[in-house]
């Protein structure tokens, strides 16, 4: 890689607006991962601590409410009502509108469960307000207690392995990739 890139990241890195962007807009790619590099960056001192969190929380609250909205806009779609029918569709509202405070917390904690459990949310019309706070509570508690545990282990592999820490950072960024693939093989199995 150029000098020229390794120094465009390194000022990059310093101008906390651009690492929040950039954080944030990892999450919508992969968000795990998106928690563990921001949190091992952070730990090693390349990222500000204040500025990962904030792109973290931002991003993530956005796509748990983008995943909401997108529910709540294939509701005008007459196609999705037809295949779901009025019954089953009255059914699930009663039944979401019940759990949606235990809803939203196991899909935050559980691999898999966050898209469908958010759309439905959205496309079985609870109430905006309340899914939106109850998220932002989530993302707030899962995420950042995530990235603290993380950041903890960061800083941990630094103090005992010194310059090859980025070994274990690189481990547990592919548990963390690999875990839900392995998940689903082993109940498939």
């Amino acid at each position: 890689m150029g000098e020229w890139f390794i120094d465009f990241l390194t000022l990059s890195a310093q101008h906390p607006a651009f690492v929040i962007v950039a954080v944030a807009l990892c999450t919508f790619v992969l968000e795990d991962a998106a928690t563990v590099g921001a949190a091992l960056l952070a730990a090693e001192g390349i990222l500000p601590v204040p500025a990962a969190i904030a792109g973290l929380f931002i991003g993530i609250t956005l796509g748990d409410l983008g995943l909401y909205g997108l529910g709540a806009l294939a509701r005008r779609w007459q196609w999705a009502a037809s295949r779901i029918g009025t019954h089953r569709l009255g059914r699930g509202q009663d039944w979401l509108a019940g759990r949606l405070l235990p809803a939203i917390f196991l899909a935050r904690v559980t691999p898999g469960l966050r898209v469908p459990s958010y759309l439905a949310s959205g496309y079985l019309g609870v109430s905006f307000i309340r899914f939106a706070s109850l998220a932002v509570i989530a993302v707030g508690a899962w995420s950042m207690g995530a990235f603290a545990l993380v950041f903890y282990f960061g800083q941990v592999a630094q103090a005992w392995l010194g310059q090859f820490s980025w070994i274990a950072g690189i481990t547990l960024l592919a548990a963390v990739i690999s875990w839900p693939y392995i998940l689903r093989w082993r109940t498939k199995s």
